[in-house]
């Protein structure tokens, strides 16, 4: 068993973290901020805008079992990589697509997998690639929250559809649990 930690913003991270929790070989996930310039945050700061953070999961997982390549995968199935990163925020939004590396092979991969949607997209991806530098943890308060608020509308209206698809993506590599 080889863990390797991987960090990705698709939106919010409730429904991040609700998809990769339900993909076999991860081990652990844990929503929170990162990619931006304060050191003394909150939620309520975060989604201000005003900290150049985005809402992001950290992934715990066995490469023996799921590759970060397969986690890219999801991660690019599950959220719009075309999005507009600035909108009503007029600086970077806390919702934007980002991929924090951890190594230079996973900067590798990732900008490859760019690279290779982006032949597809009628609209250029605005996924940003940075390097990994602090994960700052969410409250509690948003840690498991589909597991915590299943029958909670938003849950239900968007996160479970994104389970539901990575599970259907990836079943044939036997990915979803």
């Amino acid at each position: 068993m080889a863990i390797e930690i991987a960090t990705f913003g698709a939106g919010r991270f409730w429904d991040v973290e609700a998809v990769f929790q339900h993909i076999r070989g991860v081990k652990s996930v844990r929503p929170g901020y990162a990619g931006g310039h304060a050191t003394e945050l909150s939620y309520e700061d975060v989604c201000s805008g005003d900290t150049g953070h985005a809402e992001v999961v950290q992934v715990q997982f066995d490469n023996a079992v799921v590759s970060y390549v397969s986690l890219l995968e999801v991660f690019f199935k599950i959220h719009d990589p075309c999005a507009l990163t600035c909108g009503e925020y007029g600086h970077a939004s806390p919702h934007r697509s980002l991929v924090l590396y951890h190594t230079t092979e996973q900067k590798r991969f990732a900008q490859e997998s760019i690279k290779r949607i982006s032949r597809f997209c009628s609209t250029p991806l605005t996924t940003e690639v940075l390097a990994y530098q602090r994960f700052y943890a969410a409250e509690q308060a948003h840690r498991n929250f589909y597991k915590n608020n299943k029958k909670d509308p938003y849950c239900v209206e968007f996160i479970l559809p994104k389970i539901l698809l990575s599970r259907e993506l990836f079943a044939r590599k036997k990915m979803a649990a």
